[in-house]
């Protein structure tokens, strides 16, 4: 059963990252009592610290109507029930995007916003800190009467007209048009559904643990909701994929999947691709007439032809009966379990699930933390040396010859001076730095974003023809991809006087050879190529009429617009960490040589005062330098903690094919610090 698979692969991984966490906790604790680094470094810690607390895992099921999505739900994660919690069969179709989720934090029940909400031009994520616009309805989380019941809410439907359907921005099907969209009956009247978006907050164990299951709306209702489907999908970390065997895939089937699940880029073939296939609905060839040879012949066929046409693994289809599954788990029939064929699907959902959220996690640790740890390994390291070439310095003096206390003053001393002259040239720098960085900060400004944006849909309204809309639309991504590449050349030309900067330090002082870390946009342009790559239908319409350009300019608006603010905003936080990261490596370790060398220069003049012995000095610095061994050794020793749990997940995430291949391995092993 799932949540006995699921339960048992979610715990391993639930245990994984808390182990995880301990070990950024250890590491932030070490440095901070060390005073390694400094409140912003640990302001990054608890960043690191606070995602992995508050972490999820998705998984979206997409279908086009009738595909048997909800009760496939149903079958996986809530045939402990013994009822059908989602509401599935005729007429009771998922009508809005629907996540079901648990936070303790809120009350047990639905929130349902309602549909004119569309009408508001505040994206999605505004529109969930409005409560008084949602609608809510409680349940009893022990009566499973009382959920079930209160899921049949989200189905409701309502008749408005024709014009205020088009006022709320639905597209609609007219007669003397086959495009996708609501259709219009004889008295002008369109059958709309009555919410917009759902929230269910179920204290199910798995959801308790994190799970959060996206169970989206057929294509009539993606269309009308972009943001609210679409963008959910690109943030889920398993996408099934729901076909009916009977009608393999439709039309509608293969434009749903090359439109909004990025089938154009199947092609790769990646063994870690999120996305698995289920052929539903197998159950309508146990007729009693085919044998058993024949009905596994036909569902190979029906595999092969589907992976033929989504250009997928067929590994990743899984013919399957949701109904048949779901009549298994209410009655205990193992044999008819089997035959549905359903718990192989639900391996593969955690086969994709876990790997691909360690994989997140890996990433996010490793582009938090890579830096702050390089810097506090160079530092310790400094420290030792340091306190290495005080103590040769202090060997010279076991006669305590005036001559050689005075050469060695001078010289620490001009060191001292040399080093708070160069301080002071950096600061001047830093002006420079601060008006370059700002420069960078602009470029991928959210103001300088929403601009475009506002410029753009007043052209296109004014848009005559479809030739001039598509310049409009292309414009706008010139203009996007424009603002990436300046971005881009920004981000490099600081890097440039930053390694500049750290080159002059490390020629005239010694220090330890700081690696300055390029600034990497490149995969924010990338995505943009993508996102207009997916919307490239908007650019393909031929005749204009006045309600397709309404349509065409809401669905970029809702779409294109939306995923373009998300784009810029990573862009910008990443720019921005980056800016204020980029220099605290050298600027540590320039502090802490400062302040070493201050002490050497109290250390000798004492001596020469014979206030102290040198002997006395070297059994202190002695201890001093056990204790940064040690210190050294500590660090060390957390630092290989953590590596080693990603490590950990590296091996997971490997798939048995290679699973002999030690390259992910090797490459950490052969970095001390990351």
């Amino acid at each position: 059963m799932t949540d006995q698979i699921l339960n048992i692969e979610i715990e391993q991984y639930s245990k994984w990252r808390q182990n995880v966490s301990v070990a950024v906790q250890d590491l932030s604790t070490f440095l901070k009592s060390n005073n390694v680094t400094d409140l912003r470094t640990h302001h990054q810690f608890e960043t690191v610290l606070g995602a992995l607390a508050d972490d999820n895992l998705s998984v979206a099921f997409v279908a086009e109507f009738s595909r048997g999505k909800s009760e496939m739900i149903n079958t996986i994660f809530f045939g402990n029930y013994k009822k059908r919690i989602l509401p599935s069969g005729t007429g009771r179709t998922t009508m809005c995007p629907t996540e079901l989720m648990y936070d303790a934090n809120q009350p047990i029940g639905i929130r349902l916003l309602p549909i004119e909400s569309r009408q508001d031009e505040r994206p999605l994520f505004e529109l969930k800190k409005d409560d008084d616009l949602w609608h809510h309805i409680e349940f009893d989380a022990d009566d499973v009467d009382s959920i079930s019941g209160a899921m049949h809410g989200m189905t409701e439907n309502k008749l408005v007209s024709k014009s205020y359907a088009t006022r709320l921005k639905f597209d609609l099907i007219d007669n003397d048009n086959s495009a996708i969209g609501l259709p219009v009956n004889e008295y002008d009247e369109v059958e709309i559904p009555s919410w917009r978006h759902a929230i269910i907050n179920l204290p199910h164990p798995l959801l308790k643990q994190g799970l959060v299951i996206l169970d989206t709306p057929g294509l009539n209702a993606i269309g009308a909701e972009p943001e609210l489907t679409i963008n959910q999908l690109s943030t889920a970390h398993t996408v099934v994929f729901i076909l009916s065997h009977d009608t393999g895939v439709t039309a509608t089937d293969l434009d749903l999947w090359e439109k909004h699940l990025g089938g154009e880029r199947s092609s790769s073939a990646d063994k870690n691709q999120r996305k698995l296939v289920a052929l539903n609905k197998i159950d309508a060839l146990w007729d009693g007439i085919r044998s058993e040879q024949e009905i596994e012949n036909e569902i190979t066929q029906q595999v092969m032809l589907t992976a033929k046409t989504l250009n997928l693994d067929p590994g990743n289809i899984y013919p399957v009966s949701a109904q048949k599954g779901l009549l298994a788990k209410l009655s205990n029939d193992q044999e008819l379990l089997t035959r549905s064929n359903i718990e192989a699907l639900e391996h593969a959902i955690a086969d994709k699930l876990i790997p691909e959220k360690r994989k997140i996690v890996v990433e996010k640790v490793r582009g938090s933390l890579e830096e702050i740890l390089d810097s506090a390994g160079s530092v310790l390291d400094n420290r030792l040396k340091d306190a290495d070439d005080h103590i040769a310095e202090l060997k010279q003096l076991s006669s305590k010859n005036t001559d050689v206390i005075s050469h060695i003053m001078l010289k620490v001393q001009s060191e001292k001076s040399s080093l708070e002259k160069d301080m002071q040239r950096y600061q001047a720098l830093r002006a420079v730095y601060a008006k370059e960085t700002k420069k960078l900060i602009k470029i991928l400004s959210p103001e300088r974003l929403e601009k475009l944006v506002a410029i753009t849909k007043h052209n296109m309204s004014r848009c005559a023809t479809s030739i001039t809309l598509q310049k409009t639309i292309s414009k706008y991504f010139e203009r996007v991809n424009h603002y990436i590449d300046s971005a881009i050349t920004q981000a490099n030309e600081i890097a440039m006087l930053s390694e500049g900067i750290t080159r002059d330090f490390e020629h005239d002082h010694g220090i330890a050879n700081f690696r300055v870390r390029r600034l990497r946009l490149e995969k924010f342009k990338q995505e943009i190529g993508r996102l207009e790559a997916k919307h490239s239908s908007l650019k393909q319409t031929r005749t204009l009429f006045f309600r397709e350009q309404m349509s065409i300019t809401d669905r970029f608006y809702d779409s294109v617009c939306t995923v373009s603010r998300k784009i810029f905003s990573r862009a910008l936080r990443d720019a921005t960490n980056w800016n204020n990261n980029l220099m605290v490596p050298m600027e540590t370790y320039v502090r802490e040589h400062h302040t070493q060398l201050r002490r050497r220069l109290e250390s000798v003049k004492r001596i020469h005062k014979a206030s102290d012995t040198v002997e006395q000095r070297l059994e202190e610095l002695s201890t001093m330098q056990a204790q940064l061994l040690n210190q050294h050794d500590e660090f060390t020793t957390r630092q290989n903690a953590l590596v080693n749990l990603l490590i950990e997940a590296e091996i997971a995430n490997t798939p048995p094919e290679l699973e002999d291949s030690s390259a992910n391995v090797l490459y950490w092993e052969h970095k001390v610090n990351f």
